[in-house]
């Protein structure tokens, strides 16, 4: 077994090895590492550390390297893969909007988002455009970003009517990318005792996990300066924008070409993949920013026995949505190899912790569903493929399909989500009640990208609920309804112990 194959079959047995002062260090799961395992990499420990080490060379390591100024890596910026910028649109905003009851000081709130301003420079920032890049800006002074209004109205509801338009108006107004600032904060009273307090952040600058990091720390700096006492936030070790100059640099790097060839080599033989198995649209064509929303729901039995597989095969809920959503695409399809896009949290160094910033990636999960697995088999594989395409860097999936393009390959794939818990816990820990907007124009899953439809999972207390989204100009409803009804169906197919090992209906029919 070569060295490659040795480390592929200690991972899927839980044990990771890993260099560790210049040693061969591991970590693993309870009894998985065997004696077997043991006198393997015992035999090979020479040449497993050399291996490791030059793939600890190859990695790509942020720099805090203190610029000012960075290009632009955001999937969200972009209406299509070649030179035309996405128009600012309120779907480029993720937000916090809550409804709360209890006095909060105005003066206090705005001390507090003073500084959180010197804390996060990514807060004052600014996107430039030249030689047709993108580039962030990180300003050394910038005005502050806060509202106070008060809502209009005699009767309590007009009041409440009044004050979530107003909340809504601020949540998806456009942003002023040429001067910034890329994020708001605002308070709208209804009295002095109950008011609604939100915070959004543009996709520049920010991911679901930055708008929850600025929502904590205000909170926390505002109850330190009611409270006089001490402020209790941990330092920011590395910034967005040191994270967007390394980038810069490695994508420049030999390391990142061989990362780059590795994706071209797994997606080149399967480009696109589709809900249907005659998808016709043309790649060259610009893409529609029509679209249309379906839902599907899992009940608590199903989502209860779904988990409970995750539980019993040592992996994830996603990961079994994922084996789910290629199922149900090959039934759909015939396709024995679907892929699937998924949003990673990008996050590479622990030193990201508490920084805000877009580091949200997409990766391309391709995986080998061909012959007759069952669903245990299928896992397996899925968890495998993640594994490894996790292990390669997760360069910006974009860099992939620009390289695919110069050879005149067109990617294409679907795309998946998953979010834990109810919205509330999702957005707030202190539970107020959360206030949704719709999203007007484009909606996840699509952003104007060549990537037709996606489905977002939220998984509820009262079962998990599936949301998909598709461009109307490449499939029409009944198509979208038939693949929704083929999920539920692989869904309860598999969680029957009867049918565990057997799941891959393949009808080759496209609905």
């Amino acid at each position: 077994m070569d060295v490659v194959s040795l480390l592929n079959h200690c991972r899927r047995h839980g044990i990771n090895l890993h260099v560790k002062n210049g040693e061969l260090s591991y970590c693993a799961a309870k009894g998985a590492m065997t004696q077997e395992i043991m006198s393997a990499i015992r035999i090979r420990k020479n040449d497993i550390l050399d291996h490791l080490m030059r793939l600890e060379e190859s990695r790509f390591h942020i720099t805090a390297a203190s610029v000012n100024r960075a290009p632009l890596f955001n999937r969200f910026l972009w209406k299509d893969y070649s030179n035309r910028i996405m128009d600012v649109s309120s779907a480029n905003a993720t937000r916090i909007v809550t409804r709360n009851k209890g006095e909060i000081l105005t003066d206090a709130l705005l001390r507090s988002v003073n500084i959180l301003l010197e804390r996060h420079d990514i807060l004052r920032s600014s996107i430039e455009t030249a030689e047709g890049k993108l580039y962030l800006v990180c300003r050394e002074k910038m005005s502050v970003a806060f509202q106070e209004l008060t809502a209009a109205g005699e009767m309590s509801q007009q009041k409440e009517d009044d004050a979530c338009r107003i909340a809504d108006d601020l949540v998806w107004k456009e942003y002023d990318l040429d001067h910034g600032p890329l994020y708001r904060i605002f308070l709208v009273r209804f009295s002095a005792t109950d008011y609604i307090l939100g915070l959004a952040l543009h996709h520049a600058i920010g991911d679901l996990l930055s708008i929850g990091i600025l929502y904590k720390e205000l909170l926390s700096v505002y109850s330190s300066i009611v409270c006089s006492t001490p402020l209790r936030l941990s330092p920011v070790r590395l910034r967005y924008i040191d994270y967007l100059a390394s980038m810069e640099t490695w994508s420049n790097s030999a390391a990142c070409g061989e990362h780059i060839r590795y994706w071209k080599d797994r997606l080149k033989p399967t480009p696109v993949t589709g809900l249907l198995p005659d998808e016709k649209r043309s790649p060259d064509g610009a893409a529609s920013e029509d679209t249309a929303e379906a839902t599907l729901f899992l009940d608590v039995e199903t989502s209860r026995e779904l988990k409970k597989i995750a539980i019993q095969s040592k992996t994830t809920l996603f990961n079994v949505l994922l084996a789910l959503y290629k199922i149900a695409l090959r039934r759909m399809t015939g396709q024995d190899a679907p892929v699937v896009v998924a949003l990673h949290a990008g996050r590479l160094d622990a030193g990201f912790q508490n920084a805000i910033g877009d580091f949200a990636l997409e990766i391309a999960y391709k995986t080998d569903i061909s012959g007759t697995p069952g669903f245990k088999e299928i896992l397996a594989r899925v968890v495998r493929e993640v594994s490894e395409a996790n292990s390669h860097q997760p360069v910006p999936l974009d860099w992939v399909r620009s390289a695919l393009a110069k050879e005149g390959i067109a990617f294409s794939a679907p795309g998946i989500n998953l979010m834990i818990g109810d919205t509330d816990q999702l957005q707030n820990p202190l539970r107020p009640r959360h206030l949704n907007f719709s999203y007007p124009g484009v909606r996840h899953g699509c952003h104007g990208f060549p990537v037709s439809c996606a489905v977002e999972f939220r998984d509820g207390a009262a079962g998990i609920e599936g949301s998909m989204v598709y461009r109307t100009d490449v499939y029409d409803k009944s198509t979208v309804e038939t693949f929704l009804n083929g999920f539920i169906e692989t869904a309860a197919d598999v969680i029957k112990p009867s049918e565990m090992n057997l799941v891959l209906g393949i009808t080759g029919e496209g609905g």
